[in-house]
């Protein structure tokens, strides 16, 4: 929908949801990509119930765009053929994500925040976060945009990257105390587009990573080395 410089947009799927590997994984947290693991979510559900992703977006040809989602459903197996293993459990993630270029310098910004909220059974312990939160900040600036290399149209970018994730958002019963599970990173970097659907990347990553119990942060860095195309 469109009207002068304003647009407005929606979308909205029905697809097979997550499994129990949200909580039943190797990562001893509430963990929604285990899911991914399961090969058999494309061919049959785990119990039956759709999972709905829907999104709303409002752009401003002057502005940016601002866009609002969702995504939720039933993710347990809570019957088997008639048997009732448990009670329907449900995940609930609310997005807020933004995307801007500065007309006076060309700098790209684009962000993303996100809370899940997870029906935990009571049975597992506290290092089993319901209610997690997320997003990044990528800014990104041209530097260089001419022909190089025999390329017409090659853009060479610096770019920063800001990543946050709290994996367990609350306090512990017992004490009181923050639960800690926490990580963050700084990833600055430079970027070769020769086209505009291919990109050459390095990176430097310093992150910092918190325990459960909070404890002084495990700090790594390194050298991240990327390359992506689309055909």
């Amino acid at each position: 929908m469109y009207q002068q410089d304003w647009a407005f947009g929606y979308e909205a799927y029905l697809t097979n949801g997550f499994d129990n590997s949200i909580t039943t994984n190797t990562e001893n947290r509430t963990f929604l990509p285990a899911s991914k693991n399961n090969k058999e979510r494309f061919e049959e559900s785990s119990n039956g119930e759709p999972l709905f992703t829907g999104k709303i977006a409002v752009r401003n040809q002057n502005i940016g765009e601002l866009g609002l989602s969702y995504m939720g459903g039933i993710y347990n197996t809570y019957e088997d053929e008639g048997l009732i293993l448990d009670e329907p459990r449900r995940l609930d993630v609310f997005a807020v994500d933004f995307n801007t270029e500065l007309p006076f310098s060309e700098t790209y910004i684009v962000g993303e925040w996100a809370w899940v909220f997870v029906d935990v059974p009571n049975t597992f312990t506290q290092q089993y976060g319901e209610k997690q939160s997320g997003g990044f900040l990528d800014i990104v600036q041209p530097v260089i945009d001419k022909s190089m290399f025999g390329f017409d149209d090659a853009v060479f970018n610096v770019a920063l990257r800001l990543e946050s994730v709290d994996w367990n958002v609350g306090t512990f019963n017992e004490t009181g105390g923050n639960i800690g599970d926490e990580i963050w990173a700084v990833v600055p970097g430079i970027s070769f587009r020769p086209t505009y659907q291919t990109v050459f990347r390095l990176n430097y990553r310093y992150q910092e990573q918190t325990d459960i119990l909070g404890n002084a942060p495990a700090k790594t860095s390194g050298i991240e080395i990327g390359f992506a195309t689309y055909f």
